[in-house]
């Protein structure tokens, strides 16, 4: 094989469901290449009371994306006087994630 050698980066994230709700655990390493430029970087977001996201990639992408998420489900609540639900969620933060895939 050629690539032997290659040292393998990566995060790992694990959500578990249980009865009285949903564990969350990540890595803390952030990575640049082969350099460790962070030991505590943090992984996992509350986006708000019923939910929560972990990360992967680009910090400074992720960021921005919980930034969004947070936002826009609190514009979403106000315009509906209701908190949005779980599927309603999901719909949105994918439409973020993927809305500029096709413009790369």
């Amino acid at each position: 094989m050629e690539n032997e050698n290659v040292i393998k980066t990566g995060t790992t994230t694990v959500g578990i469901m249980c009865k009285e709700g949903v564990v969350l655990a990540a890595d803390k390493r952030a990575t640049a290449g082969n350099f460790i430029s962070d030991k505590k970087a943090q992984k996992i977001y509350k986006i708000n009371d019923s939910m929560a996201l972990t990360t992967a990639g680009v910090v400074s992408d992720v960021q921005l994306l919980v930034k969004l998420i947070k936002a826009e489900l609190n514009l979403k609540a106000v315009r509906t006087e209701r908190k949005p639900n779980v599927k309603e969620s999901v719909n949105l933060l994918a439409g973020l994630v993927y809305s500029n895939i096709r413009k790369m």
